[in-house]
């Protein structure tokens, strides 16, 4: 842990104000040391470094911050010819939407890839760019679990359409979802029929 609080740019092993971790999340908070002993239990349970560990808190505390009365947020569906990719690890890029969920409204609509590719390990990896909800037809526990440590919020089950009606029906209230498409995952979003998504 003291060798991680040097890179993390601590000048004393629990202590100081870090500025960044090893994926360039910001973060200028002091941090107690009790916190730092829980994150450490945290990633000897789940087996993950203790860095992966601070860095999910921050992103988590970032993530509820802009929950928290905040309207605008950032919907991130993974794609394919324009359309919602069933398969979260199989998608062509991923499509970032800025929305007002006030006016429930589209903003803004970006396609990326990370560098390293797709895969499903990409879910810290849209963490990392700031998404707060990912709209997908089908993923796994693995990138579940890693997208819900960040505080993102995972929507399953919805349907391979158009980017902005997937977008604009999920502000409406209207976007209509099925069971979690990929087979192997043991929890699904819905149980049973078709149902309406209420966020």
């Amino acid at each position: 842990m003291k060798d991680e609080c040097k890179k993390w740019g601590g000048k004393r092993e629990f202590s100081g104000r870090k500025k960044i971790c090893y994926k360039k999340v910001p973060f200028n908070r002091r941090i107690n040391a009790d916190v730092l002993l829980i994150l450490k239990n945290y990633a000897q349970k789940y087996g993950i470094n203790e860095t992966e560990a601070l860095e999910a808190a921050i992103l988590l505390q970032a993530n509820s911050d802009k929950f928290k009365g905040e309207k605008n947020m950032k919907i991130v569906i993974p794609a394919s010819e324009g359309k919602l990719c069933s398969h979260f690890g199989k998608c062509d890029y991923f499509a970032f939407f800025d929305v007002d969920l006030e006016k429930k409204e589209i903003l803004k609509a970006e396609e990326k890839i990370p560098e390293e590719g797709i895969s499903c390990q990409s879910a810290s990896w849209l963490a990392s760019k700031g998404a707060n909800i990912v709209l997908a037809g089908g993923m796994g526990l693995r990138p579940q679990s890693i997208l819900e440590q960040y505080g993102v919020k995972v929507v399953l089950g919805c349907p391979e359409i158009e980017l902005q009606e997937v977008v604009q029906n999920y502000l409406n209230d209207s976007l209509i979802l099925t069971e979690n498409s990929c087979g192997h995952d043991e929890h699904h979003h819905c149980h049973g029929e078709h149902h309406h998504c209420h966020h």
